[in-house]
């Protein structure tokens, strides 16, 4: 019992611990170091001549990049369109993959009657049967091949074989980059004279004439702003067209009222254009069942007449936007097939506008700048234009030939159902909704405001409307340094249209709006570079950086406080960008370009993960809830038709830039583009923006103080000698023998 007391004690210490299930404590993990701020070293003080120099020496680069890109373009276009390609074979690939089993949804659908275009542009559009999903009803298991590098099953797959044909792609944003190089050439000071000016003048005008004004906000107002400086009749036109549409894509109701999304529409407008269409083609329905009833000559023209009339109808409404009619592909591409030439493709629209629309900051300072220039140029109309009717096949008859009957077309859009939108109207609503949306914050924020629209609810036969307004989630919008300059540089627009002495209201929110658009601009600045004796990272030069720069190309006309004054920071901006171009002079090679405004960006963020609010594909039948708030995944995806190379489009803001920093480039940088020794100049802006410290000058050696005095030393007493007479007793004695005091003495003594 005594042998067995020892275990019995142990095993009663450790079974309470198997007995309640608990596992030994794990122990907690390292906290990661605090990562060490970078030293802030300013930068070197160098004089405004030698900047202006630099700044002259880089733009003169620049320009003859973008002159380069012109000249290597058949058509002279700066950033052209994509080619379209065909596939001329196919490669084997060997690729690995796994087998998944996944819950796929089964769903309810219901008809959706879709108008699409017939084979040609003259051709009436065609009514098709589509099936929608409207709710899920049960789940299915299936098995579906997933591509794994580290897949236990390989297969072979084959990718086509590219080749580039005759046809082209517009993406959202290229039409508007190719405008906005065209400014930026302007600005550096090339006359209208020069042949890529010329040549980029005339592309851009012939591109209006063929497929009319775009949709898409960025396009409309950068096109507006390079043909308010284009002089001609035809220039001046399209400029107060384009100008027109500008004043009509405001938001005029909800919450983002007085701003601009990335569509530029009128609902309203749209909403009767389509009603008219509808009631042309209602009619040729009903001529057609009485062709069938009584297949008479009489009957058959009334027929024609009638269509006739709707294909007017449909011209109506393409002369306003080619998207009115798409219904529900209105988010797909846009093929316009003229089999006369080529087929081209356009970007759809990048929201259901049929019942929904976002709006930003983004798009709103584009769009007043591009106002402001119209005025500038004498090319604002004082309201919206109305699109006109167009007129009928028939009315030319040859002579001796008996006129055919006129199509009787009416249309609904007058001064009463939707009035013209007042220019000055429109700005005060501009100006009020960007003094209430900047509220006590310090700098305006990116506006990201995401909501319904009601204008087409009753077209439930064609659209899945109303919408569902609970499905609209809140959108962040966070101060940026991008939207805080583009918050103050947007109300600086309304005021130089209108003038200074009518913006009294609206000038303490603006003083506070650029106060704290220059504090954000210089911690902006500390954080890209902090060692500014040292050339700047390359990683720097990001899509965002672009945007700062080309909203604070425009100097502001309305008073600044002393302290919003940004001369300095901005000077900073210059030299930080020319340091960090690429080795030939140009800029953005490091990224690719795509139209993502900040509304976009942020629907996509919030509604991404969601289910059935995210088009995945190019069919109607996948689950999506139409009729509430979603986004296109095609639109924010990586691909052919939303990708476009980075460097015309960041080497175009970097020259706008760059001039603005100039006081008169005209006088100095068309000769610079001429001079053969440019490019050694380039190479050697690095030692002038960033100019050794100077040597350490010598120290002057200190006088060696005199010596001191040397005092007389006092004689010493010399010390009496010790004297030991030798004696025979000192054989007894040890080697050390003692002495006594008796025995001592002295010299003196003797």
């Amino acid at each position: 019992m005594k042998r067995c007391l020892p275990l019995i004690l142990a095993a009663a210490v450790v079974w309470p611990r198997f007995s309640t299930g608990q596992t030994p404590a794990v122990p907690a993990a390292p906290t990661p170091k605090p990562k060490k701020e970078e030293l802030f070293i300013p930068a070197p003080v160098i004089n405004q001549t030698e900047l202006d120099y630099a700044t002259s020496v880089a733009l003169a680069v620049g320009v003859n990049k973008l002159k380069e890109l012109a000249n290597a373009d058949p058509q002279g276009w700066i950033i052209p369109p994509i080619q379209r390609v065909r596939i001329t074979g196919y490669r084997d690939v060997p690729r690995k993959f796994r087998r998944i089993e996944v819950d796929r949804p089964i769903y309810e659908y219901t008809d959706l009657v879709v108008m699409v275009p017939g084979p040609s542009p003259g051709d009436p559009p065609q009514r098709q049967v589509r099936k929608v999903p409207t709710r899920q009803i049960d789940t299915k298991k299936e098995i579906i091949i997933r591509w794994d590098p580290n897949g236990p099953e390989e297969m072979i797959d084959k990718q086509p074989i590219y080749e580039h044909v005759g046809d082209t792609s517009w993406q959202f944003n290229l039409i508007g980059d190719s405008a906005m190089a065209l400014t930026a050439l302007r600005s550096a000071g090339l006359p209208e004279s020069d042949l890529v000016v010329y040549k980029m003048a005339q592309n851009l005008i012939d591109y209006l004439e063929t497929y009319g004004a775009p949709d898409h906000t960025w396009n409309v107002a950068q096109l507006a702003i390079a043909l308010s400086k284009t002089p001609g009749d035809m220039a001046k036109e399209w400029t107060e067209r384009l100008a027109s549409r500008l004043l009509d894509g405001q938001i005029a109701d909800g919450p983002a009222r007085g701003l601009w999304g990335p569509m530029c529409m009128h609902p309203r407008v749209f909403a009767v254009v389509i009603r008219d269409f509808l009631a042309g083609e209602a009619e040729v329905e009903r001529m057609k069942l009485k062709v069938k009833e009584r297949p008479t000559k009489a009957n058959q023209l009334l027929l024609d007449v009638a269509e006739g009339g709707r294909n007017r109808l449909k011209s109506y409404a393409d002369s306003w936007s080619r998207l009115a009619l798409r219904f529900a592909t209105v988010e797909w591409p846009l093929v316009w097939d003229d089999q006369m030439t080529e087929k081209v493709q356009f970007g759809g629209a990048t929201e259901y506008f049929y019942n929904q629309r976002a709006a930003d900051m983004d798009s709103t300072w584009v769009a007043l700048m591009a106002l402001s220039e119209c005025a500038a140029a004498e090319r604002l109309p004082k309201e919206s234009l109305r699109p006109e009717m167009p007129p009928s096949y028939s009315s030319q008859t040859k002579i001796g030939e008996t006129p055919r009957p006129q199509a009787t077309v009416k249309s609904q859009l007058n001064a009463t159902t939707v009035p013209p939108e007042n220019a000055i109207a429109v700005l005060a609503r501009a100006a009020n909704a960007l003094a209430t949306l900047l509220g006590d914050a310090p700098a305006w924020s990116e506006c990201n405001i995401h909501q319904p629209v009601t204008d087409f609810d009753t077209f439930d036969k064609y659209l899945s409307v109303p919408v569902v307004a609970d499905s609209f989630p809140p959108l962040d919008s966070p101060v940026t340094p991008v939207s805080a300059m583009q918050g103050a540089a947007a109300l600086d627009a309304i005021g130089r249209i209108v003038g200074a002495e009518k913006m009294a209201k609206f000038l303490p929110k603006y003083e506070v709006g650029t106060m704290g658009r220059a504090k954000v601009l210089v911690q902006q600045m500390l954080t890209l570079w902090r060692r500014q004796n040292q050339k700047p990272s390359p990683a720097i030069t990001k899509p965002e950086l672009f945007g700062l720069l080309l909203a604070a190309s425009r100097p502001l006309s309305l008073p600044v406080p002393e302290e919003a004054d940004i001369k300095d920071t901005a000077d900073l901006f210059t030299r930080m960008l020319i340091l960090a171009a690429d080795a030939d002079g140009s800029w953005g090679s490091r990224f690719k370009r795509m139209y993502h405004p900040s509304s976009m960006r942020e629907r996509w963020k919030t509604m991404s993960e969601m289910p059935n609010r995210v088009w995945r594909d190019w069919r109607v039948n996948l689950p999506v809830d139409i009729n509430k708030a979603h986004i296109a995944y095609w639109h924010m995806a990586s691909s052919e038709h939303t990708v476009s190379p980075g460097t015309p489009y960041a080497t175009a803001v970097a020259v706008n830039y760059l001039a603005s920093r100039l006081k008169d480039p005209a006088s100095l940088i068309p000769r610079l583009v001429e001079d053969s020794k440019l490019a050694e100049q380039r190479s050697s802006l690095e030692t002038i923006l960033l100019p050794p410290p100077p040597p350490p000058q010598p120290k002057t050696p200190k006088p060696a103080p005199p010596p001191a005095p040397v005092a007389a030393k006092t004689p010493e007493p010399q010390k009496p000698a010790i004297v030991v007479p030798s004696s025979r007793t000192s054989r007894r004695m040890p080697r050390r023998r003692r002495t006594s005091r008796f025995e001592i003495v002295t010299r003196v003594g003797v």
